[in-house]
């Protein structure tokens, strides 16, 4: 399909994608770019996610062992953090993690944010110490799911936070809308390259409640451009129960977005 979106370079790293991000206005501090803990809180959030997995437990963070800047964040940037092992003691396991920022969709650039070192020790129910299985666990429940999803990219990667809750327990249908929105417009802005509306919500089912602490994974493809228009298919699968891995679909949605110029006016989508 010659319209289906595609990162415009290839992954800057050999570290898994751990989280993916756009910061909102929300997460600006007083200078205009993003506030720098709100990066940090994301980068502890992505080396924990990937600490959970070789724990199969929860996990607590001990040490920040080094974070160093390297470029702001805008509203707007796609925020990608990589995470990965590099240790693993008794009860504790360190975390690498890099941060890349995909920019400017008039102009792509791609520009490395910062990378950071954090130990965490694995925590059992009752909040002692546990000792760390000494064979990670097999992914392959994660892989096959993507692996059904061939043309779609992961464009946004989450794990919701008790704030997303309804009073039912589980995350609200409304945050899981709004990532999905979110989702949708990052393929449709790289086409289109420029500010895109949403106009349209052709279909919304749901299929599977969320938790905290799910990894929620959010895969986007364009299914067509018109002269003004970009309609994305968006598919959505929580990832759960460290100590027994599953993968669920969440929900499924196609929508469609209006490219807008500085005025807000509609704008003519380049062909190719």
């Amino acid at each position: 399909m010659s319209d289906v979106s595609q990162p415009f370079t290839p992954a800057p790293t050999t570290k898994p994608l751990t989280l993916r991000m756009m910061p909102m206005p929300a997460d600006l501090n007083p200078a205009g770019d993003v506030f720098g803990g709100w990066i940090m809180a994301m980068v502890d959030i992505a080396g924990g996610i990937a600490a959970i997995r070789r724990t199969r437990s929860r996990v607590v963070t001990v040490a920040v062992n080094s974070f160093v800047f390297k470029q702001p964040v805008g509203v707007g940037d796609m925020v990608s953090f990589y995470a990965e092992v590099v240790s693993v003691g008794k009860t504790s396991v360190t975390i690498d993690v890099e941060v890349f920022a995909e920019q400017n969709p008039t102009d792509p650039r791609l520009v490395k944010v910062t990378e950071a070192r954090l130990t965490y020790v694995a925590m059992d129910e009752t909040g002692a110490k546990r000792q760390i299985p000494a064979e990670p666990l097999s992914s392959e429940p994660y892989q096959a799911a993507c692996a059904a999803l061939p043309n779609k990219e992961v464009v946004l990667q989450v794990m919701p936070m008790p704030g997303a809750l309804n009073p039912a327990g589980d995350v609200f249908g409304g945050w899981i809308m709004s990532m999905v929105d979110i989702a949708g417009a990052i393929p449709a802005i790289r086409r289109a390259r420029s500010k895109v509306a949403t106009v349209e919500v052709d279909s919304f089912v749901f299929k599977q409640p969320v938790s905290v602490g799910d990894l929620v994974s959010f895969y986007a493809e364009i299914l067509s451009v018109g002269d003004t228009s970009i309609t994305v298919d968006v598919e959505v699968f929580a990832r759960r129960n460290p100590e027994n891995p599953e993968v669920v679909k969440v929900t499924e949605a196609r929508l469609t977005y209006v490219a807008i110029d500085e005025f807000q006016a509609k704008r003519h989508i380049a062909a190719g």
